[in-house]
């Protein structure tokens, strides 16, 4: 059985990191011994992430729709830590609008964050990982994880830039999986079904995909338990939950059906986006298909 891998000690690159799920993210790693590099648009955010840490991480103040920032970050990371053994690419954004309503400028914002900016971070950081960490006599290669969407395996038709950008980074994943094994980097994606986040409650309030509320919204908590276990015993992907993995796994087997299949999740789901509103007090504020830009929170 393969050894469980144990983070202490690694040089560990989070983006989104302030907020819900990058948050938990930062803290287990933190608990767990790694030095973190913390990167968001939010300075201030970033700074109520740190207060919750045992110790110091490097916050970096960035926007990942500009290249310049993602060199920048490689090499703020290396010159303060000179080594990089763990990217967690994490940021994430959903415009809530009609496709057809889209701008040049939203459908360009969510490609920059949701895959361009993984793919240039990856490719930044991959010689780094390639050294990977020294454990006395041992050598710890290291790690992509990314986290992912169950919209990367069925279609959210309210959020069709989302979906794209989701689908292509699960392939560029399972591609780059493919091609670093060789070198011994792991890459690894988790794929959540909706997390309770400010991003889902906007999405809930303002017209989002009632395929979201199909099965109960995990916890940011939940998702930062799979990133550990994942960092763990690395595995391709992480279904969170495992059901709704299988269950879309199943339904893309027969993509010609997924316009008859839609109408029925659909009225399922709009039921629990009902209970979910209930539950939490909200109040949908807006009608369905508006225009609005949601970071991952």
């Amino acid at each position: 059985m393969t050894a469980t891998r144990n983070p202490a000690g690694w040089v560990a690159v989070l983006t989104g990191a302030a907020g819900a799920i990058g948050a938990e993210i930062a803290v287990a790693l933190d608990a767990a011994g790694a030095r973190l590099a913390l990167v968001d648009l939010n300075r201030e955010a970033l700074e109520r992430v740190q207060d919750r840490l045992s110790r110091p991480a490097q916050l970096i103040v960035a926007d990942l729709t500009r290249p310049e920032d993602i060199g920048r970050i490689r090499a703020e990371v290396i010159g303060h830590h000179g080594a990089c053994h763990l990217l967690i690419n994490n940021a994430g954004v959903v415009m809530v609008e009609a496709f057809e309503r889209s701008t040049p400028e939203t459908i360009e914002t969510e490609l920059r964050v949701n895959l361009l900016a993984p793919a240039l971070l990856s490719r930044e950081f991959f010689p780094w990982l390639c050294l990977g960490f020294q454990s006395g006599r041992h050598t710890e290669r290291g790690q992509i994880v990314n986290i992912v969407s169950m919209a990367s395996i069925v279609p959210i038709a309210e959020s069709a830039v989302y979906t794209a950008s989701k689908f292509g980074l699960r392939g560029l994943m399972l591609a780059l999986h493919q091609r670093f094994a060789a070198r011994g980097v792991h890459v690894s994606s988790i794929l959540p079904g909706a997390v309770d986040t400010g991003m889902l409650r906007h999405e809930a309030t303002h017209g989002g995909s009632a395929l979201n509320f199909l099965s109960e919204p995990q916890t940011a908590r939940q998702i930062a338990q799979a990133v550990m276990k994942t960092i763990a015993r690395p595995r391709v992907e992480r279904y969170v939950p495992m059901s709704d993995g299988v269950s879309g796994l199943l339904v893309m087997l027969f993509p010609g059906l997924l316009s008859r299949l839609t109408p029925l999740m659909s009225v399922l789901g709009e039921r629990g986006r009902q209970r979910y509103l209930r539950t939490r007090g909200l109040v949908a504020v807006t009608p369905r298909d508006t225009t609005g830009p949601v970071t991952r929170p």
